[in-house]
């Protein structure tokens, strides 16, 4: 038989078949690298008796394809990426957790008591961090209205704590 490089030369049309079939989208590279190295293995272990070259030669790129596929997805499944951002957070939530003899069950309480426009604006502000002028954009309101209701929402919020601390 030829030399691999003759092979696959021939059958590079075939590794980008596979790749479009597979639906790559993304390390696009790396697939065409693992095809490559399918259709390697298959040149190596090619027995001629067995049948003809290039159905083995793609199936066994076509398996190696959706192995590789497999093995991202239960990767990426189980290793969640954080922004750092996120990961300070999460960080200062736990310590201030720990630190603090602060009754969540009480945030809990406050925030079972307001209106939903209310508790979406302090979701959107605090938790999601949508600027202010996005949010303006967003709610379809000047950006003073967007801070006057935020003065308005966080002086009730101050004196719900102060109800329940006295």
């Amino acid at each position: 038989m030829e030399t691999f490089d003759e092979v696959f030369e021939q059958y590079a049309p075939m590794i980008s078949y596979v790749l479009k079939k597979t639906n790559v989208y993304k390390n696009h590279d790396y697939y065409r690298q693992c095809a490559a190295i399918a259709l390697w293995k298959a040149w190596e272990n090619y027995d001629e008796t067995r049948g003809d070259f290039a159905p083995y030669a793609y199936r066994t790129m076509l398996t190696t394809i959706y192995t590789e596929m497999r093995k991202d997805n239960q990767y990426n499944a189980r290793n969640i990426m954080y922004e750092k951002d996120e990961l300070v957070n999460i960080a200062q939530y736990y310590e201030m957790k720990d630190r603090s003899n602060v009754d969540f069950g009480q945030l809990e309480n406050i925030l079972s008591q307001l209106k939903r426009e209310e508790y979406d604006l302090l979701m959107n502000l605090y938790v999601y961090q949508y600027p202010y002028k996005e949010l303006a954009k967003i709610e379809n309101i000047p950006l003073s209205t967007l801070k006057k209701r935020r003065d308005r929402l966080m002086k009730k919020i101050r004196e719900m704590i102060g109800h329940q601390i006295s």
